[in-house]
């Protein structure tokens, strides 16, 4: 069975990102909420509800906390084995979505690493859940992704979505979005993450090419 180990990993990022220079952040900003968005990032969500779903009216949606937070609002999230599939690339192919700075590359990934996804996420919970299936319906059989699908990933790309729209428009928030699967120094952000040397200047800079 393929272990994702989220915790171990984001804290490893933050102590890399403290080596390179970022202060970590004394709290995190609040977690996106549709009533703290204007109508133009409303119908952002709608879109990218209406990419995944046929429901209607879009259900009431709770994004969890960022994954890393720095001064001068700059937020990180690191994007693992399970944020990579087709329902992902969905909301990345929304017209709003090429601007941003992670969309060609996540594309890609999303392309290349679906199978790493099923590894990860085709049991139990990773799969699907209540909150998802309230969301997008009953699951398909655990692993098949033809039909109905997964409401799990379904439910993980559509916050994932949020949180890139809250960003396109916040004038305070800075996301930066890094993945496993992100090559700096000739290596995987992941394997640098397990313990491979990184210089820490490469991922200062890898930060600021993905940062809105």
């Amino acid at each position: 069975m393929f272990v994702v180990r989220t915790g171990a990993r984001a804290k490893a990022l933050e102590v890399l990102m403290v080596q390179a220079g970022f202060h970590v952040a004394a709290a995190g900003p609040p977690a996106p909420r549709i009533d703290a968005f204007d109508e133009r990032a409303r119908d952002r969500v709608s879109e990218l509800f209406g990419a995944l779903s046929e429901q209607t009216p879009v259900p009431p949606l709770r994004p969890g906390a960022w994954d890393l937070a720095f001064a001068d609002g700059l937020v990180v999230e690191l994007d693992e084995e399970l944020h990579f599939n087709r329902y992902r690339a969905r909301t990345l192919q929304l017209s709003w979505a090429s601007d941003l700075p992670w969309h060609d590359t996540y594309l890609v990934h999303c392309r290349e690493r679906e199978p790493e996804c099923l590894a990860a996420g085709r049991w139990g919970k990773r799969w699907t859940n209540p909150s998802s299936e309230s969301m997008f319906g009953a699951s398909g059989r655990p692993g098949m992704l033809d039909g109905t699908g997964s409401p799990r990933w379904k439910q993980r790309a559509l916050y994932d979505g949020m949180k890139d729209v809250m960003a396109l428009h916040s004038a305070t928030l800075r996301l930066c979005r890094l993945s496993v699967w992100d090559q700096i120094g000739g290596v995987s952000l992941g394997d640098v993450l397990a313990g491979a040397e990184l210089e820490p200047a490469e991922l200062s800079q890898l930060v600021a090419r993905r940062t809105i």
